[in-house]
């Protein structure tokens, strides 16, 4: 998923403009969506799991993260890290019904770990696990 027409991306997606009337209007903003913002893993055999992970990849389908992006080794070895721009996740309170209300923001991180929200969406120390 990502604003990029790219072969890689199955889903482009583009940031609205509250009031625009058309693309014409929406040309002069800066995009909030990365080029290639994340992957989400669906597993369609039991049990049926849905994995999101962010990343930004580049020619070779490898994972990129540009010089600005947090980046850090976790306790195994493994580079983790957030895209500048963030990939944002909210599960509704009371799921997903009529009486469904907004949850608390979260930001996937490359590995696909789960942490609260930066102090902004582009710094450096990324959120509580």
């Amino acid at each position: 998923i990502g604003r990029s027409t790219e072969s890689p991306i199955d889903f482009v997606v583009t940031d609205t403009v509250p009031g625009s009337q058309s693309n014409s209007d929406t040309q002069s903003v800066q995009s909030t969506i990365s080029r290639f913002a994340c992957r989400i893993i669906c597993e369609r055999n039991p049990p049926f799991t849905a994995r999101i992970y962010a990343a930004g990849f580049d020619s070779s389908k490898n994972i990129f993260l540009g010089e600005k992006a947090a980046k850090w080794k976790t306790s195994d070895g493994q580079m983790d890290g957030l895209t500048t721009n963030g990939v944002l996740v909210m599960h509704p309170r009371n799921g997903f019904t009529e009486d469904s209300k907004p949850g608390i923001w979260r930001e996937i991180s490359v590995c696909g770990n789960v942490f609260s929200l930066r102090e902004t969406r582009s710094a450096q120390q990324r959120g509580k696990m």
